[in-house]
């Protein structure tokens, strides 16, 4: 009889061992595998993930857990992310709305659960992923931690948000002094619009050109990388380059700007450049000129003068002539 005593205690302990090993093995169906969206800032999507239970015999407990993962090459978990609320604008974890209460699903019955995705209204474009995790678990701080022992089913959520902010700039004024005649007037001021939704940093150059199209210098602008943020107005100086030299000119201002599409801004204005030294050595010359021209003038008339007083007809008086004098001759006598 002994040997029949150990076989139903091989069966006792079979029944408490083996049996709870089996009937708290895997049993449970995820779909859908992927759920891959396209969004946008302040979008909502709603989708449906179905959960059955194939076991035969028993009701299935399970809780959602939902974490942000990164994905290899082959589309495969690589890692999960610690859940962060820092920021919500980039944080996937924080757009996904899934119950996570206990989830009863009955013997052989499927449960179709909602799952809604709600973008923040800023949230930045990219790519992210999440995986909600179907975890048959006692409670859910087990369940977490078997969803990051990678031993959960579940399904992987992509999110991808569109970047449809817009870049806009234009130049608000470009300015140069009209006359430059010292040091103090040679500032160059360029007023810059951001009109878009995202922060640009404009940067280009300011060409010179002579009277005759001839580019005479040049100049970089925003040198230092200055960040204009959306709608803000930003004034970004700089200095004429050009030294003693005289006369009219172009400045042309080019400017190149934005990340996902670049594009351009430019800008004309005209000055005169007139240094005070050279204005008075100019002045000086002119007035050495005018006294030079007007001695000229006045000697050449003096000489013409004098030549037409040597062409002049004397006339001589005899003493004691008493001719008598005819109705057409002068008198030259004296009374």
């Amino acid at each position: 009889m002994k040997w029949f005593g150990r076989i139903i205690a091989l069966m006792v302990t079979a029944q408490v061992v083996i049996f709870p090993a089996v009937t708290y093995a895997s049993e449970i169906t995820v779909r859908p595998f992927l759920i891959d969206k396209s969004l946008s800032a302040r979008d909502t999507a709603t989708e449906k993930i179905s959960i059955k239970n194939n076991y035969d015999y028993r009701k299935a407990v399970l809780y959602a857990t939902v974490n942000e993962i990164t994905l290899d090459d082959k589309g495969e978990i690589k890692e999960f992310i610690t859940p962060s609320m820092t920021d919500r604008t980039n944080t996937v974890t924080s757009w996904i709305e899934i119950s996570r209460a206990r989830i009863e699903v009955n013997s052989l019955e499927t449960l179709e659960m909602p799952l809604t995705i709600r973008t923040h209204p800023n949230a930045e474009p990219g790519e992210y992923q999440v995986f909600i995790g179907i975890v048959e678990a006692p409670n859910r701080p087990a369940a977490e931690a078997k969803a990051l022992a990678g031993d959960a089913d579940g399904v992987i959520v992509k999110v991808t948000i569109e970047d449809d902010r817009k870049e806009s700039m234009h130049i608000g004024s470009f300015v140069i002094d009209r006359f430059i005649t010292t040091d103090d007037h040679r500032d160059i001021n360029i007023e810059i619009e951001n009109n878009g939704d995202i922060a640009s940093v404009p940067a280009g150059e300011i060409i010179f050109y002579d009277s005759r199209g001839t580019e005479v210098a040049s100049i970089p602008v925003n040198e230092n990388t200055t960040v204009i943020a959306p709608k803000e107005r930003v004034t970004l100086t700089s200095q004429v380059p050009l030294e003693g030299n005289l006369g009219r000119f172009k400045a042309n201002v080019n400017l190149r700007y934005g990340e996902k599409q670049t594009a351009s801004l430019s800008d004309t204005t005209f000055f005169y450049m007139m240094p005070l030294p050279l204005l008075f050595a100019l002045f000086g010359g002119i007035l050495v000129v005018a006294l030079l021209s007007s001695l000229l003038f006045r000697k050449v008339f003096m000489s013409h003068d004098e030549e037409d007083r040597t062409d002049e007809v004397r006339m001589y008086v005899r003493d004691g002539h008493d001719a008598e004098p005819k109705d057409h001759d002068i008198n030259l006598k004296k009374n």
